[in-house]
């Protein structure tokens, strides 16, 4: 007799209206599908638009994301149409809306779940609501958390020990962690009550998916795990699982890259704080002084938070910066969009001054890049810990004040003295080249834990095992 071949699981994912958090599990999604399961991507026109090319890609190579399409309730938050992601908003207001029309849906995606159940149903974790919609459907549910579970550990310890920071001024000692962490700053009250939702909306789920590797978060995987007992899996990084699975096509080459040709392997620093994070013309200033007086050549990609005010040349850059970087060949700006991952790669690339962004993070460990830390916003201060202070395959910059936004104007600065000093300590040598191997090494780990046999791979084929468990028909079948 034969065994019957079990049904592919039918799953539902649903990404949050951010660029951090949509790519990601967009990577995640394809990554299942890869795997012979049928996988349905819930969006909204304009997402659906950023990354409709590789789903495409992935259907020449034989695996079929299905997307469905629901309306994004602009008229009800008042934006204009098309507006639906975070990378299209520069102030407060527009993210308000955006992040207010993530909870709208709901009604919608219901709907859509009530007409045709999944198996399984994996939402981002911003998607608070998804734990009473999957509780009301009977749905089993995984939250998706695009960042490191080492941050999950961090918004635990603040919670549980407020008393950490009764005290006026830092560095502020969080307790109840497996290393001795500090904070230089307290996080804002807005950060704290939106980091208390997501807690809250990860109970009942029956596990958490981060786009991380496990030897990235040892310790904190299993303090969490002991915490709250749900497990983690780590599927990540995401990009570089993606890479094993659909072959990437190679653009025209951009010309900063034919510019990092003439280099010297690790003479440069590469700065980029993100697509949300616009910078004021005063930090600008201060970076751009800070990059001159290190003597390092540099790559820096742009993104003003004052980009239509006055006269660029006087107001966020020294008077004749520009001149004098091209004429010694030591700086090149690009006012716009760069190929992060290309540049990272490169041989020429040193040293990368970022905003700690995950996704950034997670491309620089997988390049092997060290990195020199300015957090900007929400999360980014706690990855700048994972990297400084537990792992050591970066430099700490800090930043002067908390934000809970990337739109906020901060009120103080971080000087380009402090810049400067730590530029020098990662590229002058010395304690830099200790640094250095710390990052080449982490990312032998990254690139080992996503091949075949790796914790990633494995991690993703018992994931799929594991959803497999929820449906007792697919559970027998297996099993005979």
């Amino acid at each position: 007799m034969e065994t019957p071949t079990p049904r592919a699981l039918k799953i539902y994912f649903l990404p949050f209206f951010a660029q951090g958090h949509l790519i990601p599990l967009v990577q995640l999604a394809r990554l299942v599908a890869s795997r012979g399961q049928h996988v349905t991507i819930i969006t909204t026109p304009s997402n659906a638009q950023l990354f409709d090319k590789t789903l495409d890609d992935d259907a020449a190579a034989g695996h079929r994301v299905r997307v469905l399409l629901i309306d994004f309730p602009a008229a009800q938050v008042g934006l204009p149409a098309g507006v639906e992601n975070l990378v299209a908003a520069s102030d407060n207001d527009t993210a308000f809306k955006i992040s207010m029309a993530a909870h709208l849906i709901k009604p919608q995606v219901e709907s859509l779940m009530k007409q045709s159940p999944p198996d399984v149903f994996i939402p981002d974790i911003m998607f608070t609501w998804s734990k009473h919609s999957a509780n009301t459907l009977s749905v089993p549910r995984l939250v998706f958390n695009p960042i490191s579970i080492f941050d999950v550990c961090m918004i635990h310890a603040i919670k549980e020990n407020p008393q950490a920071f009764h005290s006026h001024s830092g560095p502020y000692h969080i307790p109840g962690l497996p290393h001795a962490l500090t904070l230089p700053i307290k996080p804002s009250p807005g950060f704290a009550v939106l980091t208390e939702a997501l807690l809250d909306a990860e109970e009942e789920s029956h596990g958490v998916i981060v786009n991380s590797f496990a030897e990235l978060d040892v310790e904190y995987t299993k303090h969490y795990e002991n915490l709250t007992g749900r497990k983690v899996w780590h599927v990540g990084p995401s990009s570089l699982m993606v890479q094993k699975t659909v072959p990437s096509v190679k653009g025209d080459e951009h010309e900063c890259l034919t510019w990092l040709n003439s280099k010297e392997n690790d003479s440069v620093v590469y700065i980029c704080f993100g697509s949300l994070s616009l910078i004021s013309d005063k930090q600008l200033y201060e970076i751009a002084i800070g990059l001159e007086a290190s003597g390092h050549q540099f790559l820096w990609v742009v993104h003003r938070k004052n980009k239509d005010e006055g006269n660029e040349e006087e107001t966020w850059l020294p008077k004749g910066f520009e001149e004098r970087m091209r004429e010694k060949k030591r700086g090149m700006l690009i006012k716009g969009w760069a190929p992060q991952p290309l540049i990272l790669n490169h041989g020429a690339v040193g040293g990368f001054v970022t905003h700690c962004g995950w996704n950034s993070v997670a491309e620089a460990i997988s390049a092997g890049v060290p990195m020199i830390t300015m957090p900007g916003f929400g999360d980014q201060y706690y990855n700048e810990k994972l990297i400084t202070e537990v792992h050591g395959f970066g430099v700490e910059v800090g930043a002067a004040e908390w934000s809970l936004s990337p739109y906020e104007s901060k009120k103080s600065v971080v000087s380009g003295e402090r810049i400067e000093k730590a530029v020098r300590r990662l590229m002058d040598g010395g304690e830099g080249e200790g640094i250095r191997k710390k990052a080449k090494e982490m990312k032998h780990k990254a690139w080992k834990a996503v091949n075949e046999g790796g914790s990633s791979h494995n991690s993703l084929l018992d994931l799929i095992q594991h959803l497999k468990s929820f449906v007792p028909s697919l559970e027998r079948v297996a099993n005979n």
